[in-house]
């Protein structure tokens, strides 16, 4: 008898491949070194930046919110690249109130914005410390008398940017940059920069400029957009 037929092999299914396993990305953690650009914050947009990873907030916000307070500004945590401060409301940060960043801190851009009639006015004093690496400070007024009398200082060669707006804004107020840069902005308001001082001399603009104390400008700045 012949040989028997052998039978042809059963087709067997294709083993199915898993699908790979999708992982969410890794967020990157904020880079010390990179600091954040404070430069631009205003009474208009800082809400931007009150929720921004990375910057240490502090809000007063309301009629005499901070009055009569000391802050602190140090930056001491490596992933906190700027400090801001928002003085928002009638006399929020008013009357005897100090900021002050020591010698201690991590060097970080500070912001400080004072919006609303007397925000900021009285016997306000901010003073920076001479620290490792220069700093950005921005001081941004914005309102009736909102940083009249008070007195904005930086050491080293810290830049400090000064903006003023408003009638009596900024009168009779004192700003000083020891070594660094100085730029002010005054406008055409009423008195926004009457009898102000800025020391040695600040790079002026604004229609207001021209009513601090004599010696105070040299002509030139940029007018903030």
């Amino acid at each position: 008898a012949g040989a028997p037929t052998p039978s042809p092999p059963t087709p067997q299914p294709p083993t199915p491949v898993p699908a790979p396993t999708l992982q969410p990305p890794t967020p990157s953690p904020p880079t010390p070194n990179n600091p954040v650009d404070l430069s631009s914050v205003t009474c208009a947009n800082y809400g931007q930046y009150v929720n921004q990873a990375g910057i240490q907030v502090t809000t007063r916000i309301g009629k005499d919110a901070g009055k009569d307070e000391t802050f602190l500004l140090d930056v001491l945590d490596d992933n906190t690249l700027g400090a801001l401060v928002v003085c928002d409301g009638e006399a929020s940060c008013s009357g005897n109130v100090d900021f002050t960043m020591t010698a201690a801190s991590k060097a970080v851009p500070v912001a400080i914005v004072c919006c609303k009639k007397d925000a900021c006015k009285g016997n306000i004093g901010l003073t920076v410390a001479d620290l490792a690496t220069p700093i950005d400070v921005n001081v941004h007024c914005s309102g009736e008398s909102s940083c009249e009398d008070a007195v904005w200082t930086v050491a080293g060669d810290h830049t400090l940017d000064g903006y003023c707006s408003g009638e009596s804004a900024c009168e009779d107020s004192r700003w000083t940059a020891t070594e660094g840069r100085l730029t002010m902005f005054c406008d055409s308001t009423e008195d926004t920069c009457d009898d102000a001082v800025f020391d040695p001399y600040a790079l002026c603009s604004g229609g207001g400029a021209s009513n601090a104390r004599p010696g105070s400008c040299d002509a030139g700045a940029p007018t903030p957009s």
